[in-house]
């Protein structure tokens, strides 16, 4: 098993600067990607609970109400779970303060 120094030499006249810096972009990005997605599976903190909690004892918003409700019953809540409750309580209640005004009754 000889290593054949002109093909290690032609290997390296072949790749260029360009493709390295590609190269190493692409990986970082990689490694990137694969930690969010642990970090969207990892369980979440006691004060995410909490809110959790807050979220299905209230009454004002009964999709984000229902949501938390369904997630208190899981043995482990995921981040990814919370984030997705937090951002449906966020839109719903965005949508609560865009309703039109009821129109008022006239006396007849």
């Amino acid at each position: 098993m000889t290593i054949d120094l002109e093909k290690i030499i032609q290997f390296k006249s072949k790749i260029q600067l360009e493709q390295l810096y590609n190269i190493f972009v692409s990986v970082m990005i990689a490694v990137i990607l694969v930690l969010a997605v642990i970090a969207l599976f990892r369980p979440i903190s006691i004060q995410q609970y909490r809110n959790v909690a807050q979220l299905a004892m209230q009454q004002s918003y009964p999709e984000t109400q229902e949501m938390a409700e369904t997630l208190q019953q899981q043995k482990q809540i995921k981040v990814g779970s919370y984030l997705k409750l937090m951002h449906a309580y966020q839109m719903e209640s965005v949508r609560a303060h865009q309703l039109p005004a009821l129109p008022e009754e006239q006396p007849q």
